[in-house]
């Protein structure tokens, strides 16, 4: 189960442009296109997909990996362009599937980690109140997210301010690090301390 509502409030369009998408905007085919091409905040986060998903291409992938790949981009742009259908509104759905496919990224090919960036991850956590380990991908743009996945689930939170450690929360839902150590709430499961799990 992917959660989306935790977006809400962030990713405002920008009056002014600094940060472009991978894609020209003249050639916007879609109201998420629009909507990256209208703020820098979802334009950064289409410019680090783009750059994972260009190192995972040129991995070290099977002919038949390599397929699956390109399918799974295709199945994920259509799947973001149907935010417009979202209750959560177009920007945050939109925020959140890049969230969501950085991170499926990171975490299924070696090739999408081989090169530093503004995307790090995935990171083991081991929770007390959790059977498998929480992975963790951050994502350090403008508007930087968090993206927790479990073995029934995944949110994207963003980032808000603390007065230590990397906070992100939104509705209920927090996950506030501080060195190696973690607190983690969802609602559905409660809260939690984790810990990185170093041999992981």
């Amino acid at each position: 189960m992917r959660l989306f509502w935790v977006l809400v409030g962030v990713f405002s369009a920008a009056t002014a442009m600094a940060s472009e998408p991978s894609f020209d905007c003249e050639k916007a085919g879609s109201s998420a296109d629009e909507a990256i091409c209208d703020s820098d905040g979802l334009a950064e986060l289409d410019q680090e997909l783009a750059r994972i998903y260009s190192l995972a291409v040129v991995g070290d992938l099977s002919t038949e990996r390599l397929n699956e790949l390109k399918a799974t981009q295709r199945g994920w742009i259509k799947g973001r362009d149907e935010c417009w259908k979202s209750d959560l509104g177009l920007v945050p759905c939109v925020a959140a599937e890049y969230g969501f496919r950085i991170a499926d990224l990171r975490t299924g090919y070696a090739g999408a980690r081989s090169e530093e960036g503004p995307s790090v991850g995935p990171y083991p956590y081991v929770c007390d109140g959790l059977d498998v380990p929480l992975s963790v991908v951050f994502v350090n743009t403008q508007e930087r997210l968090v993206t927790l996945s479990w073995r029934d689930g995944a949110v994207v939170l963003p980032s808000v301010a603390a007065a230590s450690g990397a906070r992100y929360a939104a509705r209920g839902s927090e996950f506030w690090s501080s060195g190696n150590e973690a607190m983690l709430t969802i609602p559905e499961l409660g809260s939690m301390s984790c810990a990185l799990d170093s041999s992981g």
